[in-house]
């Protein structure tokens, strides 16, 4: 089969979760024997964006380069139309994308197609995420269109009034998506469609109503690139929280109540973090720096436990996900994705958000314990291993979806 993956956001090296995901797709259908083809846009102007060479990835790749005045609702979906029907795809899968790629995918609509989400894009036009005040928004844009869009252009006027916006600001503002007709545009596109795929339950019961074809697929890791390395004795023993930590819905705020808790009986223990300096750290937190990619299996290793403690729904989780794969124990929020990966009592701990007093407990008692954490750090190595790696992961949820392209 010839699949192209049309995307618009996507960067090589990485720089999130969603670019990761499209170039393992990639990488893995074409192992599979499909013939695939990445198109994907650059916006040339962007501030936040970087890029990628297409010659030095694993599979063909197109790179389409657009300025301020061609990134846009009449310029871009064209462009990618002409390269598309030049190649003359089987299928088109649409990957990563903000309020653009609704157009995109209407000016493809003449292939049968598969649109993947990768947090919470056609729900809500705040910021993707939704989540406000702390906590999940009882809102969606599918369903909520008016409640959504002035909320939305509440957060966003100050980039408007300035004229100065960051991507996602930008793309709402070209796209027009605060007009009424956007709403309907989106869904009509969505449902023509022939499957939508996203990470967790919770995203596939939003589609409810909307699409009769939702699959659940999760992101994953290389499991061989994770050592699964003999614990040896720390003193202290070492509590790891990876990822964005400074970004507030990933709940360092309640780990930092939770470490205060702990530290009123007990000092056997550090806390590591991804961040860069930090000068004003609490008490037994040690900032690590910005590590890359080929670095955070060695630091898992040094581990004896992970902590993923998110405020908001995480789409999915790959931090829990690489402990995982590092034979690690994990202490995860029962939040989003999170709750798909880690099994409770069994590969770690799930908590509810921002609960720091059943947190502190959940991680006393994994101190304490040793072959507890022998025990669930091994556990989860088998799951990372059974459920995602990333070889694992393509050949078990793509041909059922390409199957779905022909019924």
């Amino acid at each position: 089969m010839r699949i192209a993956f049309v995307d618009l956001l996507f960067s090589w090296p990485p720089q999130g979760g969603a670019d990761v995901d499209v170039y393992h797709t990639c990488a893995g259908l074409q192992a599979l024997g499909h013939t695939v083809h990445l198109f994907a846009g650059q916006h040339l102007e962007s501030r936040e964006r970087t890029s990628f060479d297409p010659t030095a990835l694993p599979f063909p790749a197109t790179r389409l380069d657009f300025t301020n005045r061609t990134m846009t609702p009449r310029h871009a979906p064209a462009r990618f139309r002409d390269v598309v029907d030049t190649w003359r795809p089987d299928v088109v899968f649409f990957g990563f994308g903000y309020f653009l790629k609704m157009y995109v995918m209407e000016a493809l609509a003449h292939y049968p197609s598969v649109v993947r989400y990768y947090a919470y894009e056609p729900f809500c036009p705040r910021d993707l995420r939704r989540f406000i005040e702390g906590a999940p928004c009882p809102c969606d844009y599918l369903r909520t269109p008016d409640t959504c869009r002035r909320c939305a252009l509440d957060a966003l006027a100050p980039e408007i009034k300035a004229w100065r916006f960051l991507t996602w600001g930008r793309d709402y503002w070209v796209s027009r998506a605060f007009m009424p007709n956007y709403h309907a545009r989106l869904i009509a596109t969505l449902r023509h469609c022939r499957a939508v795929i996203v990470y967790n339950q919770m995203t596939l019961r939003l589609f409810d109503g909307f699409h009769n074809r939702v699959f659940v697929v999760p992101g994953g890791v290389n499991v061989g690139e994770y050592a699964m390395p003999e614990k040896t004795a720390n003193s202290p023993l070492v509590i790891l929280m990876t990822g964005r930590v400074e970004d507030p819905v990933k709940g360092l705020d309640c780990l930092r109540r939770a470490v205060e808790r702990l530290r009123r009986i007990r000092t056997d223990f550090e806390v590591w973090v991804t961040r860069p300096e930090w000068p004003d750290a609490p008490p037994g937190f040690r900032a690590m720096g910005w590590l890359t990619p080929d670095a955070l299996p060695k630091l898992y290793g040094q581990a004896d436990i992970c902590i993923v403690p998110s405020t908001w729904d995480e789409p999915f989780g790959i931090a829990a996900v690489e402990a995982m794969a590092a034979g690690r124990p994990v202490c995860a929020s029962r939040a989003g994705g999170l709750q798909d990966i880690v099994i409770h009592g069994e590969t770690g701990f799930l908590f509810d958000r921002d609960d720091d007093v059943r947190l502190a407990e959940h991680l006393a008692r994994m101190l304490d314990d040793a072959a507890l954490r022998n025990t669930m750090g091994a556990e989860g190595h088998r799951r990372a291993a059974a459920e995602y790696d990333w070889t694992r992961v393509i050949a078990k949820h793509y041909p059922p979806i390409l199957e779905t392209l022909s019924s």
